[in-house]
């Protein structure tokens, strides 16, 4: 039973001597029992001196202790063979026996198992092997020093080498100069995961860059470290994108030059339209100007071949003619001024509802028998803060615009309110301008007239554009309002269908306080005579200079006379009395603004009425005017002049 058990059975005695040794010991070993019994172990089996084998042996003789020495300890292992000459693969388990200082060594073959776990390995190795080497992407394996241990063939497809002239190669082969590579292996050997794909460029054998995305991993075998890493050809991805980029540059060029075309297109547009609305204003004003200038001219020859013929009997009509004619003029200029946002402005705060109330007299009668007017005053609408006379011209036009679009007769209504405008809220129409945020006092004049087509309320606001017969409009009234509504810092807005009406709103600003009360104005009193005061007259245009000398001296008063500012200066340092200064703004050289400055330094209570037909910065009188200062406007009513000239001299300066 021994001999016929299929293990080695080998019983070791007091001493480390062989007792017994089965035929399977003798089969593996090579060795007869006859030639074993009675030897120790270790001298049928030098090296195992010293081993785990003898160690366990005593373990078990000396302390009954028993063991287990698995195939994996090799240096323990006994020298045996298979039948077929291979290494026997075994393990031993060493048990003592009852007889004491004797142990058993029992030995188990182990070499089909560990032949079926080999083969599993070999399998799994070969389809991993499979895997790597079909891959698409070029797979690198790398030993702690960098140097490459296993690459597969897309690696030296990509890369343009021999597989075997990669391996040993040191991986900065590909990547020269480390950079990002550098980063990505410190990172791996710190113990890191990298956990994206980072984008870098390799390094062919030809010397051509090639772009590759990168995922890196280590891993360990026994007690080695190696590194893992997946490179991906993107260069027709990068192609692809350096392709898309190129097109977007170039489509981006060919907008920026299209849209420059259309730009430069739309310049030239608005430039026609410019030059187009020019044409029209300079026509109209020429032929308004040419008849008005034809009565004035006229008359006044009319009158000098009178005088010179000593005929007098009826040059009061041609008088009045050329008067007449002349003021309209004025009052084409203020149209023009308003339209351009450039006539002085003096605004104040008022109450809209008692400057209605004042002109409602005024406005019934300007509308005839056939219209009727009416007015739904807010109860408390807010006090506006702008110029009266100005709105009184504004609101007397829109009247007599909505009286006009009603041949036939219909009804006028004047509304007044209140409008607070939210920020960032765009026009209701296409086309028209947005109002800015604020308070407005909201003035309003609806006719139920025929109504305005849109083609014709786009042009509502345009410079002698009108719909009246010829001679029966200048086609300034809007354009009037409209600039006066913007100068005052509000808005207009117009509503208007075929048939259906016409609306004009009027947007004024909020004062924010209370109303001044509006005095209407009476007929003028008698010029006022001066009583020897001295005013200094300073204007570059010698006949409103004669003009205005004339009146001074019929008035009462001393003149002194200078033609521009700097004339004026020696005057205004002399120690000569000085009771009023009346200037023109637009002097050369100096303007009367920049006068009166350098004439305070001399004189700090000096008075100072300034007249002008057009200041682009007197347009707003708060702001152009110091205490002590006055303005009247070009053309103006001498008995206008004489009555300011008397009140700025009697009036102390605060």
């Amino acid at each position: 039973m021994f001999d016929a058990i299929d293990a080695g059975l080998i019983v070791i005695g007091d001493g480390g001597r062989i007792l017994a040794w089965n035929d399977w010991i003798a089969g593996a070993s090579g060795i007869a029992a006859e030639q074993a019994v009675g030897r120790e172990l270790d001298e049928v089996f030098p090296h195992l001196a010293g081993g785990r084998l003898p160690a366990a042996i005593g373990e078990a003789q000396q302390n009954g202790i028993s063991s287990v020495l698995t195939h994996s300890l090799h240096r323990s292992m006994l020298p045996l063979k298979t039948r077929a000459g291979r290494d026997l693969v075994h393990n031993i388990a060493v048990r003592p026996l009852g007889v004491a200082g004797t142990c058993i060594v029992h030995v188990t073959d182990v070499t089909l198992a560990t032949d079926r776990d080999r083969i599993l390995r070999d399998r799994q190795n070969a389809r991993y092997d499979a895997v790597v080497d079909s891959a698409s992407d070029a797979i690198i394996t790398l030993d702690a020093s960098g140097a490459i241990q296993l690459a597969n063939p897309a690696a030296a497809q990509e890369f343009g080498y021999d597989a075997s002239e990669l391996i040993g190669q040191n991986f900065e082969l590909l990547f020269r100069g480390g950079g990002v590579w550098a980063e990505i292996w410190a990172q791996l050997w710190s113990g890191k995961v990298l956990t994206r794909t980072v984008e870098l460029i390799a390094w062919r054998k030809d010397g051509s860059p090639s772009y590759v995305e990168i995922s890196a991993s280590r891993w360990r075998s026994d007690a080695r470290y190696f590194v893992t890493a997946i490179l991906r050809d993107v260069n027709e991805r990068r192609a692809a994108e350096d392709a898309l980029r190129a097109l977007n540059q170039t489509l981006e060029a060919r907008v920026a030059e299209r849209t420059a075309e259309l730009l430069k297109a739309e310049e030239a547009l608005r430039q026609s339209q410019k030059m187009e609305a020019l044409g029209q204003l300079t026509g109209g004003i020429a032929h308004d100007f040419n008849n008005l200038l034809t009565g004035i001219i006229g008359a006044m020859d009319v009158l000098k071949r009178r005088v010179a013929a000593h005929r007098y009997d009826d040059v009061e009509r041609f008088m009045d003619a050329a008067v007449t004619s002349a003021k309209r003029a004025a009052a084409l200029t203020h149209r023009l001024l308003a339209f351009a946002r450039r006539q002085p402005l003096d605004p104040q705060p008022l109450d809209a509802n008692q400057l209605i109330q004042n002109m409602e007299e005024l406005l019934r009668r300007s509308i005839g028998e056939q219209v009727s007017l009416r007015t739904e005053l807010s109860a408390d609408p807010w006090p506006a803060l702008t110029d009266a006379n100005q709105l009184e011209n504004a609101l007397l036009n829109l009247v007599i615009n909505a009286r006009d679009a009603m041949p036939h007769g219909g009804t006028i209504t004047i509304r007044t309110g209140s409008h607070t405008q939210a920020a960032n809220t765009s026009p209701e129409k296409a086309g028209e301008e947005p109002i800015a945020a604020g308070d407005y006092t909201v003035i309003s004049v609806s006719d139920t007239g025929t109504g305005m087509s849109p083609e014709t309320l786009a042009r509502a606001f345009d410079p002698f554009f009108t719909t009246k017969p010829i001679g029966q409009g200048t086609g300034l009234g809007l354009s009037m309002i409209y600039g006066f509504a913007k100068q005052s810092r509000g808005h207009v807005r117009i509503e208007s269908a075929p048939r259906q009406g016409t609306t004009v709103r009027l947007y004024l600003p909020r004062h924010l306080g209370s109303a001044v009360e509006r005095i209407v104005p009476t007929a003028p009193a008698p010029a006022p005579q001066g009583a020897g005061e001295t005013v200094l007259l300073v204007e570059d245009d010698s006949s409103v200079r004669l003009l205005i000398s004339e009146v001074l001296r019929e008035l009462g008063y001393a003149s002194l006379e200078a033609s521009d500012g700097q004339a004026a200066l020696p005057m205004l340092e002399s120690n000569a009395r000085l009771d009023l200064m009346i200037t023109d703004v637009g002097l050369p050289g100096l303007n009367g603004r920049q006068l009166a400055e350098i004439a305070r330094q001399h004189r700090p209570d000096l008075k100072v009425l300034f007249v002008t037909g057009y200041a682009e910065h007197a347009t707003e009188r708060g702001e152009f005017l110091a205490p002590g200062m006055e303005m009247v406007t070009k053309p103006f009513d001498l008995e206008v002049l004489a009555i300011k000239i008397r009140q700025m001299i009697e009036t102390r300066r605060p």
